[in-house]
């Protein structure tokens, strides 16, 4: 009975660390993929991106608190603006530091999509009343 206990653990065991070694050649391949992968391309949603400002960015942009340009503060707005908007995306992604101050990456929201902080870029500048390139 041992024997049949211990022969049928090896055939698990086994089968086990054979398909755990197929899954990582898959991911290999996936990973190599995704080199090739096209850039996504995004659009504002100015009302998902009130609501992100609402609940997130709204504790450093209300006022300026950091050195963030504050939401009614054009001029800064304008100097931001004059980078791409994809240059603006990903220094809200990734964080920022300039000469006035620092933009935490994701502006701390941990469950910001990159979406929801392109569209709340967006909706800042437009309350601005800045455009992009």
């Amino acid at each position: 009975m041992k024997k049949i206990l211990l022969l049928v653990f090896m055939l698990a065991t086994g089968s086990f660390i054979l398909s755990s070694c197929s899954g990582s050649a898959e991911k290999k391949a996936t990973s190599d993929d995704t080199k090739t992968k096209v850039e996504k391309q995004y659009t504002v949603n100015v009302k998902n991106g009130e609501a992100v400002y609402k609940k997130v960015c709204i504790a450093c942009h209300m006022t300026g608190v950091a050195g963030a340009p504050a939401l009614k503060d054009k001029e800064r707005w304008t100097e931001i603006a004059s980078k791409s908007m994809k240059q603006l995306h990903q220094d809200a992604i990734n964080g920022f530091t300039g000469e006035h101050g620092v933009m935490p990456a994701r502006g701390t929201c941990t469950d910001c999509s990159d979406q929801d902080l392109y569209d709340a870029l967006g909706y800042m500048l437009q309350t601005a009343g800045v455009s992009t390139q």
